[in-house]
């Protein structure tokens, strides 16, 4: 009653088939728990990163906010300034109170009468236009 050849090698084929799964299970336990300890280790390296970052951030906001309202106060102050400078420079100018300017008309045109203490010349005015000019003195 000896078995056949057939028989013995099936036997050693289920017998490698179920030492090769066997070693493969082991192996795929073994690189599944390397992935694993992997992948736990980087996302730990990650979250410390994002504590670390926000930490970071949470401690520059009250300045990064003091610097953005001194910014804002700037730019509101600058805004203000431009247009005060603006609304001045539109306005005419003032004639001084002591300042003798006589005007009068004739044949429908107006005319301004030039002081006795004023020196006719020519200027360049704030704007960079060139006109006549009165330089007045007080009575030298």
């Amino acid at each position: 009653m000896t078995r056949s050849l057939a028989e013995r090698l099936h036997e050693r084929l289920e017998s490698q088939t179920a030492e090769i799964a066997a070693l493969t299970e082991s192996e795929l336990t073994r690189l599944s728990r390397r992935v694993t300890e992997s992948v736990t280790s980087e996302l730990n390296d990650i979250e410390i990163a994002i504590v670390q970052s926000t930490h970071g951030i949470t401690n520059a906001l009250p300045s990064l906010k003091w610097i953005l309202g001194l910014t804002w106060g700037a730019l509101i102050v600058s805004l203000m300034l431009t247009g005060f400078l603006l609304w001045r420079s539109s306005q005419p100018l003032r004639v001084v109170a002591d300042m003798p300017l006589e005007t009068f008309q004739s044949e429908g045109q107006s005319y301004l009468v030039v002081p006795e203490n004023a020196k006719p010349l020519r200027c360049t005015t704030p704007s960079g236009r060139t006109a006549i000019c009165l330089h007045l003195t007080n009575g030298e």
